[in-house]
């Protein structure tokens, strides 16, 4: 029970010490000694569940994380719905200075392929459905958040659809994920939804899920005005609607784009089920790394698990 809950612990929050992992699981309600802490890390050592770096800190090994994920697939069902709550309390970006944190998609790639991500990404950068065409860009051995990107490799950010969940509740609007789908796109419009995942039944990203399964089809949209794009799919109270409408438009305003519709409970456009409360169908950040993987490109995705502050991001040729 301790051991799964210490691995539990250092998944959330990365290296620790034993000092610091005592009071974590204070929190829990487990109240053990540092000492007794350095017993459980000895043991999962033992197991090969934890390594220590360069700070003497404990931290998962890559088997830790499988161990977790093994142990706790089904109490993990909904796990990316309350990631993406996580995201929403925690950055503070305000609308209306255009500052502080915004919740970041990151993708890890070879340095070899970085001159073609960026061409690819800047071509892309005026695609009328991305949440920004803003980016950042990590170097080999700099850190973002708890992670410090490989040698050999490069970071590529890009702001997730959370950010319009933040934007919302700063205006006190409380958004619910419902679903991420599939949107087909023709002549450059939405036309409808063909596929859904709920988020309360995945331990995943949804949208990562599509993305992984080779069912986008963003590269083609420019050219052909057909294709298939990530939605993100939230409710939220029907009596918000016109703040809602609001900030989003002053969203809109500021840069930010991708926002297809918002529908009121009874408005049954998209073939979605029925409900009582007001939808909100947002393009995916998703959307702006499609393109790189659908082109063969080999992208390890991370969705909504870092926070990068608004100032560090900058246009694609910026970077040519």
């Amino acid at each position: 029970m301790v051991e799964e809950e210490i691995i539990s612990i250092l998944e959330e929050s990365g290296a620790l010490s034993s000092n610091e992992i005592e009071k974590e699981l204070k929190l829990r309600g487990i109240n053990i000694r540092a000492r007794t802490v350095r017993y459980h890390l000895k043991k999962l050592e033992e197991r090969g569940l934890i390594k220590r770096n360069s700070n003497g800190k404990a931290e998962l090994t890559e088997e830790g994380l499988r161990e977790l994920k093994r142990k706790s697939a089904f109490e993990r069902l909904g796990e990316f719905s309350e990631r993406i709550e996580y995201n929403v309390y925690f950055c503070n970006f305000d609308l209306y200075t255009s500052t502080g944190l915004v919740p970041t998609n990151i993708a890890f790639i070879d340095k070899d392929d970085f001159e073609k991500v960026i061409n690819t990404v800047n071509e892309f950068s005026e695609f009328p459905y991305l949440v920004s065409n803003l980016i950042t860009v990590i170097d080999e051995k700099e850190r973002i958040g708890n992670a410090t990107v490989e040698n050999g490799k490069f970071a590529l950010g890009t702001i997730s659809n959370t950010i319009f969940d933040v934007i919302l509740r700063a205006a006190g609007v409380n958004t619910y994920p419902e679903y991420a789908a599939l949107l087909s796109i023709e002549d450059m419009q939405p036309k409808g939804i063909t596929e859904l995942i709920s988020y309360v039944g995945t331990t995943l990203s949804p949208g990562q899920l599509f993305l992984r399964s080779g069912l986008t089809s963003v590269s083609s949209i420019p050219n052909s005005g057909r294709g298939e794009i990530i939605v993100a799919i939230r409710s939220f109270s029907r009596y918000a609607m016109d703040i809602a409408r609001r900030e989003l438009e002053l969203a809109e305003s500021k840069g930010f784009g991708g926002i297809i519709k918002m529908l009121h409970p009874a408005d049954r456009r998209f073939g979605l089920p029925a409900g009582s409360r007001a939808r909100l169908i947002v393009s995916a950040g998703l959307n702006y790394l499609a393109p790189l993987y659908e082109s063969g490109i080999s992208l390890d995705i991370r969705v909504n698990e870092f926070f990068v502050d608004y100032k560090e991001f900058r246009n694609p040729d910026d970077y040519i």
